[in-house]
C-alpha cells in the first residue's frame, strides 16, 4: 500500500508515515474493528466501534512493537524538566502488556539515540491485592520512588473515563501522587473521559490517538467506507458523558 508522507486528520494534528504504517497494521489485526451491529462498551453504551488492543496486540509482535515505539517517542515528547526517569505502570489488564512492551522497546531505541529515556515498568493487579507472599500492595515494586522515577499509568482505551477513577484511588494507597501522575492514554474514544478526568484533578493526561482521526485515516486508505467518518463523528457527538 502507497502511504502520503504526512496526512492532517480532524483533530488538527498531522499523523506521519509511522503512524500511518501503526493504524494500518492495527486495522489488519483487528484491533480496531467497525460493524453495523453495535458492540456494548464496559460504560453501557453502544457503539458500532470497539477498540481492542489486547489478545489481537499480543499475538502480533511486529504491531506490538510498532505501537511500543510510538509510546516510546510519546513519553519522550511529554516529558518536561523536572521529570524523572519514566515507570510506567500498566493499568489491569490492556495496560499491562503495553507497559511491559514500551520499556523493553525504549532499551533498544536507547542504543541507536541516547536522548530516548529508558523506561521502566510495573504492573497494577486487576481486582484484589494478595493476601500473601512479600508484595501486598496493588502495584508491584517497593514503595514508590518519587525521587528516582516519575511514574505514569498507560491504558489502551478510555471512554469515560470511570475505570480511571477507580484505579487512582488504589494508586493513592499505595503512596503514587495519582493526581500528579502523567496518565498516558493510546486510543480516546472522544466521549467525555478527558474533560471529566482533568475535572477531577488529573494534571497530566497524554492520548496517542483520537478515535475520530483513526476512522478518518481507515476513510483515506480504503480501509472502511467513507461514510463511516460522518457515522463515528454523529456516534460521538451523541454519546457524551459529562
Amino acid at each position: 500500500m502507497n502511504y502520503p508522507d504526512r496526512l492532517a486528520v480532524p483533530s488538527g494534528a498531522v499523523l506521519t508515515l509511522c503512524d500511518l504504517q501503526l493504524l494500518q497494521k492495527a486495522n489488519e489485526a483487528g484491533s480496531i474493528v467497525y460493524r453495523e451491529k453495535p458492540f456494548t462498551l464496559k460504560s453501557g453504551i453502544q457503539s458500532n466501534v470497539y477498540v481492542f488492543f489486547r489478545g489481537d496486540l499480543t499475538d502480533s509482535p511486529n504491531l506490538l512493537n510498532m505501537v511500543a515505539q510510538k509510546i516510546v517517542h510519546t513519553i519522550k515528547e511529554n516529558m518536561i524538566p523536572n521529570d524523572h526517569q519514566p515507570n510506567l505502570i500498566g493499568l489491569p489488564t490492556a495496560g499491562t502488556a503495553l507497559a511491559v512492551a514500551v520499556s523493553m522497546a525504549s532499551v533498544e531505541m536507547h542504543k541507536w539515540d541516547t536522548s530516548i529515556p529508558l523506561i521502566a515498568s510495573r504492573v497494577m493487579r486487576e481486582k484484589l491485592k494478595k493476601e500473601h507472599g512479600a508484595n501486598d500492595r496493588w502495584v508491584n515494586g517497593d514503595i514508590p520512588d518519587l525521587k528516582k522515577f516519575t511514574f505514569w499509568t498507560i491504558d489502551n482505551v478510555v471512554t469515560d473515563g470511570g475505570t480511571k477513577f477507580e484505579q487512582a484511588k488504589y494508586l493513592e494507597q499505595d503512596g503514587y501522587p495519582s493526581k500528579d501522575m502523567p496518565q498516558l492514554i493510546f486510543v480516546d474514544r472522544q466521549q467525555g473521559a478527558i474533560p471529566r478526568l482533568q475535572a477531577a484533578g488529573l494534571k497530566r493526561i497524554v492520548v496517542c490517538y483520537n478515535l475520530l482521526d483513526i476512522t478518518f485515516v481507515y476513510s483515506e486508505l480504503k480501509l472502511w467506507p467513507e461514510e463511516t467518518v460522518k457515522r463515528v463523528e454523529e456516534e460521538i457527538k451523541a454519546h457524551q458523558f459529562l
